[in-house]
């Protein structure tokens, strides 16, 4: 990551790929695949990229086709609570499902082949429409799971005295660094958005409709925007200027909004700008009091953020003779997609791991209590060590995810120049401008920026004739 962000592209590529094909059946594969992906489409290698995602996709449809087998998902079976996370293959998040269906979309349009990309767009509204009923599954089999377990500790405590193994949530939440990262979660996560709803997402669905031409499609999208975000002045207007067109009835609030004077499906220019680093998960630990086991430390992953690197860009460009400029807006705060998540999952994801420390701390008790019984010191020597190897192995957070998606998504777009000529700037960059250049034939353009650092941008331009 440190190489990527640097601006290295080239070798960050080299060195995913490479790692991607080493960690080939390690339960890691899907995580270095879309670091490869992503990293691969950065450095322009649209083939390689293309075929990183694809294992990744063909990774996440094995995992739903096997999800019976697999001990995150089968959440009725009493056991699987067991499992150190880090031991179960990486299944990714349910933006990670969107997400990759986008990059290849952006693959196929720089390969110039608008057929593939519009089938990744499509593929990409079908992957955001079923994330929300995967995730609400897997939150109740987890639930299960944790419902099971419990029972189980509860009958084997009897054995031992009776004592009460139930640590609820509402109970743990109240540890000051499970509290942190909860209510931090929370207040980083945007309601507005909905449950794993993407923003990004539905803009360059719209922008896929406006290529084929399909404004009212356009417009459920549009509509859609402006529920997540109300206040965003770009997508007020390109709600605005789409119901225009097709003679759609509009909110009365927005009746005062002015549509754009140009068409959004032909002469124009949508400059996309994927800014900063996503969120990415570290360790950290939190003290409990358990049965049988008084003071412990557990492990859990909690989200890292990082700082915005640029305000934003200023288009300049000259139209009907006129210099103008315009500048882009938030549309995606991928910080408040990955929080909401989080936040959701965190509750069973912390009472799992403490059901589980205490089920292994349960399983050590009565390991060195028969060893105790026997009489035999080489017997309790070999238990203390066994039992104690066990737990620490198992007392590390899962810090695995996709590192390499943007912190937030800017967007705005301009009609082409009367001359073909826009000129990019990053907002408080001291003047520092980017020409751009366009072909005479250009119907449709798509100017993608990334920002990895303040003063590493890639550009890439792709025209659509």
């Amino acid at each position: 990551m440190e190489t990527y962000y640097s601006g290295d592209i080239e070798l960050a590529a080299t060195d995913l790929t490479e790692k991607s094909e080493d960690r080939s059946d390690t339960g890691d594969e899907l995580m270095w695949a879309l670091e490869a992906g992503t990293a691969n489409y950065t450095a322009g290698r649209y083939q390689k990229s293309l075929s990183e995602f694809e294992q990744s996709e063909r990774l996440i449809q094995d995992f739903d086709q096997r999800a019976v087998l697999n001990a995150r998902a089968a959440g009725s079976e009493v056991g699987s609570a067991l499992t150190n996370p880090n031991a179960l293959p990486y299944q990714g998040m349910y933006l990670d499902r969107v997400m990759l269906n986008a990059y290849k979309a952006f693959n196929y349009f720089a390969l110039n082949d608008s057929v593939g990309a519009q089938v990744e767009l499509r593929r990409m509204r079908e992957a955001q429409k079923q994330v929300v009923k995967k995730f609400a599954d897997e939150i109740q089999a987890s639930q299960k799971e944790i419902d099971a377990q419990v029972r189980k500790n509860q009958q084997e405590s009897r054995s031992f005295g009776n004592e009460n193994t139930s640590v609820p949530f509402s109970t743990i939440v109240k540890n000051s660094a499970v509290n942190e990262a909860y209510t931090t979660s929370a207040n980083k996560a945007n309601k507005l958005y909905g449950s794993l709803a993407n923003p990004f997402v539905s803009y360059f669905s719209a922008l896929g409709y406006l290529i084929e031409n399909n404004y009212a499609e356009a417009l459920v999208d549009f509509r859609n925007l402006y529920r997540m975000n109300p206040h965003n002045k770009l997508i007020q207007r390109d709600y605005v200027t789409a119901a225009t067109r097709i003679g759609s009835e509009l909110p009365m609030e927005l009746a005062g909004i002015q549509p754009f004077d140009y068409a959004l499906n032909n002469k124009i220019v949508f400059v996309v700008l994927f800014n900063g680093r996503a969120p990415a998960l570290k360790q950290e630990k939190f003290q409990i009091v358990l049965p049988y086991v008084g003071y412990t430390g557990i492990a859990f992953p909690k989200y890292e953020y990082f700082p915005v690197l640029l305000p934003g860009l200023d288009v300049g460009y000259r139209f009907n003779n006129k210099e103008q400029t315009a500048r882009t807006e938030l549309v995606s705060d991928f910080d408040a997609i990955m929080s909401q998540e989080y936040h959701d999952k965190l509750p069973s994801m912390i009472t799992r791991l403490v059901i589980s420390t205490l089920t292994k701390e349960m399983a050590s008790y009565a390991i060195v209590h028969a060893a105790n019984q026997s009489g035999r010191g080489e017997a309790q020597i070999a238990a203390y060590v066994l039992t104690g190897a066990y737990k620490f192995m198992f007392n590390t957070a899962d810090t695995r995810g996709w590192e390499t998606l943007p912190k937030e998504v800017q967007v705005t777009h301009v009609p082409i120049p009367d001359d073909g000529v826009l000129r990019v700037s990053p907002i408080g960059m001291g003047g520092q401008s980017r020409e751009i250049v366009l072909k005479k034939d250009t119907n449709i353009a798509i100017v993608y920026i990334r920002a990895l650092s303040a003063n590493k941008l890639n550009y890439k331009l792709i025209e659509l004739q």
